[in-house]
């Protein structure tokens, strides 16, 4: 089945920020969007990358090891499906530029687009726009010594490719000559979910602690260094079927309930978007303990708990686990709490109304917070199997080294805060104060 977008026109604001460009973003709708998720849905998982993070430099494999001949540690990173990708827009890249689709991605930090010779390759490439370093007069290839090959692992395969340079414009003003990004020539891993998409590729919009090539900063920051922008900052206004924006250097006030009430909140690790999370309630009841680590990520549609934490929210409903979209199966009838985030001593409410996912023949609906899977081997088989005591630990080995993107006070009590949370609210995104902003939107309830 075809996914359609919805064009969403481009708005130039009146912003804090004079020179403060908007993007428009394009959404999937939501029906189409929820078809994609239920044909296979993934879940997003902590998996081991057998990695070592040396100051900039990732060396790779557990055998290897430091100057101070320490064996390297298995480096926490979360894979996810593409299918949970429902927000997209344009970046233009090359001289003459060339225009792809890419996810703005605040979950990741690599850039990737097609090659002309991907469609050769891969025949899911077969409908994208590819990028065609040939037509372009300002494409060089990395410095001698530079890492040369690109792979990415998502819950479907994987994409791999070569890394270049190459002039990049966001907002049709904003340019960075020389900016690393990776041209993908095979993407078969993800099968029959990249041909059908409408985006072309992916702008990690993250640290580079979490990239394949750490060692490389991502656009926004760059464009800052060259004086493109006086902030290495954005903002996102995600719609729910109406227009939707990605400010750039800035944000935009007329966005906003009340611009001086912005909640800032200091990151826990400049590596994913991190937050430390005071508390998660679900029908009035604190379900957490201790440190709660939420993950602010764009190129996730939904929001997935710890397996101790989800579960019984789930069984409260009589909900049964489905494997085969990795989603809980309700009554259509079932009246769904609210669920609460309180971030930075802020409540933020999600309705339970908002959480229901209904298949296109109206006879099954779904739970929309779905199990963070901490380890590749953990299942979730039926409810009706006693609960355990505690959470899947398997990944206290893969958190909380020095370098490692989760801290380990957050090990086994991480959430993934996808778009069902953040277009609730207007975000902002600094990387110059390592610190994410959030305001009420306009027209909304305090």
């Amino acid at each position: 089945m075809l996914l359609r977008s919805i064009a969403l026109s481009a708005v130039l604001a009146a912003t804090a920020a004079a020179d403060l460009l908007t993007i428009p973003i394009n959404k999937i709708p939501d029906k189409e969007h929820i078809a994609n998720l239920l044909s296979s849905h993934t879940p997003p998982r902590f998996a081991a990358s057998s990695a070592l993070a040396t100051g900039r430099k990732l060396i790779r494999g557990s055998d290897k090891t430091d100057k101070k001949g320490k064996k390297g540690k298995e480096e926490n990173v979360i894979i996810r499906d593409l299918k949970n990708a429902q927000y997209y827009g344009k970046v233009q890249i090359g001289t003459p530029p060339q225009e792809l689709m890419v996810v703005f991605d605040t979950g990741s930090s690599d850039f990737w687009v097609p090659s002309s010779s991907c469609s050769d390759i891969s025949e899911n490439c077969s409908t994208k726009t590819a990028f065609d370093q040939s037509a372009s007069s300002t494409y060089s290839d990395v410095a001698t010594g530079a890492k040369k090959d690109f792979e990415i692992i998502y819950g479907s395969g994987a994409v791999s490719g070569k890394f270049g340079m190459e002039t990049c414009t966001l907002a049709q003003d904003y340019t960075m000559d020389g900016q690393t990004f990776a041209l993908v020539d095979s993407t078969d891993g993800l099968g029959q979910l990249y041909e059908q998409a409408k985006f072309d590729g992916i702008l990690g919009l993250a640290f580079p602690l979490i990239s394949r090539d750490p060692g490389v900063n991502t656009l926004i920051p760059n464009l800052q260094e060259n004086g493109s922008l006086d902030k290495a900052m954005f903002a996102f206004y995600l719609g729910d079927e109406t227009d939707g924006e990605m400010a750039v250097g800035g944000y935009n006030e007329e966005r906003m309930q009340d611009p001086s009430k912005i909640n800032w909140v200091d990151l826990s690790v400049p590596a994913y978007w991190l937050v430390a999370m005071d508390q998660v309630k679900f029908d009035g009841k604190v379900i957490t303990t201790g440190e709660t680590g939420g993950i602010m990520d764009t190129g996730t549609s939904l929001i997935y708990g710890p397996q101790g934490q989800v579960m019984p929210m789930a069984q409260s409903m009589g909900g049964q686990f489905v494997p085969q979209v990795g989603l809980f199966l309700i009554e259509c009838d079932s009246k769904i709490p609210d669920l609460e985030f309180t971030v930075g001593g802020q409540p933020y409410n999600i309705p339970g109304s908002t959480l229901l996912i209904k298949d296109d023949s109206g006879q099954y609906c779904f739970f929309a917070v779905a199990i963070m899977q901490f380890a590749e081997d953990s299942e979730v088989d039926t409810l009706d199997e006693e609960l355990e005591d505690k959470v899947v630990d398997e990944i206290e080995h893969i958190a909380g080294a020095p370098t490692s993107p989760i801290p380990a006070k957050f090990a086994g009590n991480t959430w993934l805060m996808g778009d069902s949370f953040l277009r609730t609210i207007y975000t902002i995104w600094d990387y110059d104060n390592k610190k994410f902003g959030i305001a009420q939107l306009k027209g909304s309830e305090e």
